[in-house]
């Protein structure tokens, strides 16, 4: 890992404002979600960005990485598209409180808003997610700023960009410089819908420009097209990637030159909400690797940080000296 750049990790991604909600399953039904998935729920769930009773914090992938690396004292850049509104100023000023090296990209329509995602969370722990897939999508390979990738040791790639032409071009173009400036790619398979749509070409960009790559189980088989967990890691070690594998409650298993290493959870007291788990994990791992720990010492990081993560609500670390509470309790219902 070269020492000499100053960031440990560049993300780029699908920035968005989350809003955190308590409900049911009769409350799904009313707005029809499907539950434990992602739901395009266009203006429906723009609409609710207004509603300043709802506890609303910064999301998405990439903005889960940086903020879990700056909040604990590492280097952190994120490049992101927002929109000049209200949401956009308050993503923008947040995420630059965490310490992130963040400049705003702000989207030319003047009809696009910040990207904003209502997160539902049932009693059975369970996360459905309402989205608006907004500016963050609109995205361009001119948006990403190529000295922050040439400055950062690992440069992490959000597949939810992929769901737009221009950003599954802008996650390309920040491969190849990220290469061409000797720097590592982390190709991150963060939905596992995403990764089958594209199967073909996230081997492709596995293949001639990642180094690492983080997801669970599901979306690795996605990728794959594997059935065991050893399928996994053998397709994994072909390409000759080091590989961090989330398996919820079980743990995750890394895999580095060859070798795969069951890492376990830390018990906690008590889980509030699993979400940002898997990027939380990532962060730890990610930065981990950036400091030049092994796979596995760097996996036994993430399940520290991912544990920390799950005793309250949001994706948000509440840890370090810039960390900022909550808006305000979720609320119960709409």
């Amino acid at each position: 890992m070269d020492s000499s750049k100053k960031y440990d990790v560049t993300a780029i991604g699908a920035v968005c404002v989350d809003a955190q909600v308590i409900g049911d399953d009769a409350l799904l039904e009313r707005y029809n979600l499907v539950k434990a998935a992602s739901n395009d729920a266009g203006t429906e769930a723009r609409k609710y960005a207004s509603d300043d009773s709802l506890a609303k914090t910064t999301g998405g992938p990439g903005t889960n990485i940086a903020a879990g690396i700056a909040l604990r004292g590492g280097n952190a850049a994120l490049v992101g598209k927002v929109a000049g509104d209200e949401l956009g100023s308050f993503f923008t000023a947040r995420v630059q409180s965490f310490g992130i090296e963040y400049t705003a990209v702000l989207a030319e329509k003047s009809d696009v808003g910040t990207s904003f995602v209502m997160v539902v969370t049932t009693p059975d722990k369970e996360r459905t997610f309402a989205c608006y897939n907004g500016a963050s999508l609109a995205m361009t390979p001119e948006d990403v700023d190529a000295s922050l990738i040439a400055n950062s040791k690992i440069t992490y790639l959000d597949s939810y960009l992929w769901l737009s032409e221009t950003g599954k071009e802008s996650v390309q173009h920040a491969a190849e410089l990220a290469k061409q400036s000797g720097g590592l790619v982390a190709l991150s398979l963060n939905d596992r819908n995403i990764v089958a749509k594209n199967r073909e070409e996230f081997l492709a960009l596995a293949a001639t420009h990642a180094d690492i790559l983080v997801g669970d189980m599901k979306e690795f088989a996605a990728l794959f097209g594997t059935s065991s967990l050893e399928e996994t890691a053998e397709a994994v070690n072909t390409l000759g990637l080091t590989a961090s594998i989330t398996a919820g409650a079980k743990g995750a298993y890394v895999i580095e030159n060859g070798a795969m290493t069951h890492v376990p959870a830390q018990k906690i007291a008590n889980l509030v909400d699993t979400s940002g788990a898997g990027d939380a994990f990532a962060a730890g791992f990610l930065y981990g690797l950036a400091q030049g720990k092994s796979a596995p010492d760097a996996g036994a990081l993430g399940a520290s940080w991912a544990a920390d993560i799950i005793q309250h609500f949001g994706a948000e670390p509440r840890i370090g000296k810039n960390a900022r509470p909550a808006a305000s309790a979720p609320k119960p219902s709409l």
